[in-house]
């Protein structure tokens, strides 16, 4: 996800997902105060292949598809020669995929953006979101199938609410808040048959895979980085159905960027390792 607006100063995360698992590299320059957000993710276990720094003025690469109007709220652009025989149903399940993360997350986006799907030679799977040019991304290739594509998208879409519908402040947004928020507005997406995330997390944790909520992913290995995401989306969940959406969105805008650094007492009366047991206790329910 990109999320940020064109006059502050950017920074760069930047995410990339390719076939067994999901990687994440947050690329932070100093003495910039604010974040230039790109997320990649996908459902399903991927492998991963390294990422290639973007330069943090840069804007998104023209592809060779034409840029089509396909409603009041986004344009479609398809590289040539990428699931042409599918591209009616390709757009039909966009289409589903934006009101879907709009209805969860609870806002819709402020003006149109471009959705562009395109064509990685490599067939590496991955996504980006350009979110203060409103552009969103997936790179795929015609071996994978284009449900995997959309499933990205609608992480990227979530970032792109974020963007509209919290404003600059999601520069700076704990890392928990913002990918959780991501994850968990995806949704049905991302769930692989659960229930919810809280059922999710459980079996995960069932597993082995568990860790404080305030980790950062980075160097931890894509295992532990999946594990984290999800928990963050459940603790998203926890939060806003505990204690409302109105007290999630204060906190929202009050991060520092990095895992945890949100103002919990603040908002909550209560610090993040208080939280974190109750959400543990939560899903122990």
């Amino acid at each position: 996800m990109r999320t940020y607006q064109q006059q502050y100063p950017p920074l760069v995360i930047v995410v990339a997902v390719v076939s067994i698992a999901i990687l994440i590299i947050l690329i932070i320059r100093p003495g910039e105060p604010a974040q230039r957000m790109i997320s990649h993710w996908s459902p399903e276990p991927m492998i991963t292949r390294p990422d290639v720094p973007i330069d943090p003025l840069d804007t998104p690469p023209p592809i060779s598809g034409a840029l089509i109007p396909v409603d009041d709220t986004f344009d479609l652009q398809v590289s040539d020669g990428l699931y042409d025989s599918e591209r009616d149903a390709l757009t039909d399940e966009i289409q589903r995929a934006v009101a879907y993360a709009s209805n969860r997350f609870g806002a819709s986006p402020n003006d149109r953006f471009t959705v562009s799907v395109i064509h990685d030679k490599s067939c590496g799977m991955h996504g980006l979101a350009y979110t203060d040019v409103r552009n969103i991304q997936v790179y795929t290739c015609p071996n994978i199938s284009r449900n995997r594509a959309v499933a990205i998208l609608a992480h990227e879409i979530v970032h792109q609410l974020e963007h509209d519908y919290y404003g600059p402040a999601h520069l700076h947004t704990d890392l928990i808040l913002s990918e959780g928020m991501a994850t968990w507005g995806a949704g049905e997406y991302w769930l692989n048959g659960h229930a919810d995330f809280r059922s999710f997390v459980d079996a995960q944790r069932q597993g082995g895979l568990f860790y404080p909520l305030a980790t950062h992913y980075s160097g931890l290995g894509i295992a532990a980085m999946n594990a984290l995401y999800y928990q963050w989306a459940s603790f998203v969940e926890f939060l806003i159905q505990t204690y409302g959406r109105e007290s999630f969105d204060q906190l929202y805008i009050t991060g520092q960027s990095n895992p945890g650094s949100a103002d919990y007492v603040g908002v909550y009366g209560k610090s993040l390792e208080e939280l974190e047991q109750e959400w543990i206790s939560w899903i122990d329910r």
